[in-house]
């Protein structure tokens, strides 16, 4: 895997690269683009570090739109246009991108994410008071592997700052009227994936999607937690592969 860089508005976005296919993987709260070794591996694609996050730069994300705007202008500069995959918060990110850039869109995959995505108040307060222990507990939430869970935990440790603040604006990210008003429509091809012991975005969350999007379908991968991608890399990329040849 290589490194691609790529410039917007003068903040370096960074890439991990697989072999070429018109894929953007974007990832959740406090991960880098690392998370998706697997997918660039075995399928391909481009995996972004989104500002703040891994090797690209800092620069001021005040919503999920922001981060929505450096990943739609990159996407832009690389491919063109891109099957937008996101997981968790990278999910809000990945609809946003669609919502406010859609010409760069032309599928979507989401990973255990939804259309609101409220965090449990003693996580927020716990990531400013007693970061270690609640960088476990969250953790523990997100793996329904517990070795994984306790190697991760350490990683959450370490970047409790900007764990906070993403989570922060998950917290914040709310469509769920706009969807069930209609005001949202989404008409590229959708693959919705989500773990069937997901505790942070529970399968209900991708039954919401599933619903509201029309040209989508909907995998729900056993005994996998909310790190999907992690916890059965085999299935989740057998069922993106399956969802690759609509296009």
């Amino acid at each position: 895997m290589e490194r691609v860089e790529v410039d917007v508005d003068a903040v370096k976005l960074s890439f991990l690269k697989g072999k070429d296919v018109d894929i953007v993987y974007i990832h959740g709260s406090g991960c880098d683009a690392t998370l998706w070794e697997s997918q660039l591996s075995d399928i391909g694609g481009y995996a972004v570090d989104m500002p703040n996050h891994g090797e690209s730069c800092k620069a001021e994300i005040r919503d999920i739109d922001d981060y929505a705007y450096f990943v739609a202008k990159a996407i832009k500069k690389i491919l063109g246009e891109a099957i937008v995959v996101g997981h968790s918060l990278g999910g809000a990110v990945a609809q946003k991108v669609y919502l406010n850039h859609p010409k760069v869109v032309k599928g979507l995959i989401l990973v255990g994410t939804g259309v609101r995505l409220r965090v449990l108040p003693q996580i927020l307060e716990g990531l400013k008071e007693k970061p270690e222990e609640t960088a476990k507990m969250t953790s523990r939430y997100a793996f329904s592997d517990e070795k994984l869970a306790d190697e991760f935990s350490k990683l959450f440790a370490e970047r409790a700052t900007i764990l906070l603040k993403d989570l922060s604006l998950c917290n914040r990210f709310d469509l769920l009227e706009k969807y069930r008003g209609g005001e949202i429509k989404i008409d590229v091809p959708t693959l919705i994936i989500v773990g069937e012991k997901d505790m942070l975005t529970p399968v209900k969350y991708s039954e919401f999607l599933k619903q509201h999007i029309p040209n989508s379908e909907m995998v729900v991968i056993p005994e996998a937690g909310h790190m999907v991608m992690l916890e059965k890399p085999e299935e989740f990329n057998r069922a993106v592969k399956e969802f690759l040849k609509k296009f």
